[in-house]
């Protein structure tokens, strides 16, 4: 098996948090990462779009899974975040990522949020530590 397909996996079966709201990791390749996060009106604010935190949550695992590619540990340090559109009629958030630097120390990468539709919903921008220590261990 592929390191990618070994990294993805693992941060999957690791992130329990993410395994209880649903959240998957769906590809990684070398500073890039997608992901998936099913929405139903659990997710939702009392206007009937997704709440801001379920974005955000996806933004930073799949912005950490890209960041931790390789199999090192990271911890997100800094975030900025933005929405953009309201997910009024939400199925599917998906997310994507581009690497803006990639450091010995700190990873940046920005993530964009999407809806089932690939309506641009929110993006950020997420700075990541970098540890000297593998998943694996």
């Amino acid at each position: 098996m592929e390191l990618y397909e070994k990294v993805r996996e693992q941060r999957n079966s690791l992130n329990f948090f993410a395994r209880k709201l649903g959240l998957q990791i769906t590809r990684i390749d070398k500073d890039y990462a997608e992901g998936e996060l099913p929405v139903d009106e659990t997710f939702t604010n009392p206007q009937g779009s997704v709440q801001g935190g379920a974005m955000f949550t996806l933004a930073d695992a799949v912005g950490g899974a890209a960041a931790g590619c390789c199999g090192n540990r990271i911890a997100t340090v800094d975030a900025s975040f933005h929405y953009l559109r309201p997910g009024l009629h939400t199925s599917l958030l998906k997310a994507r990522t581009r690497l803006v630097k990639s450091g010995s120390m700190l990873t940046v990468v920005d993530v964009s949020v999407f809806d089932q539709d690939d309506t641009l919903l929110s993006e950020g921008i997420f700075t990541y530590i970098v540890m000297k220590t593998s998943i694996f261990d």
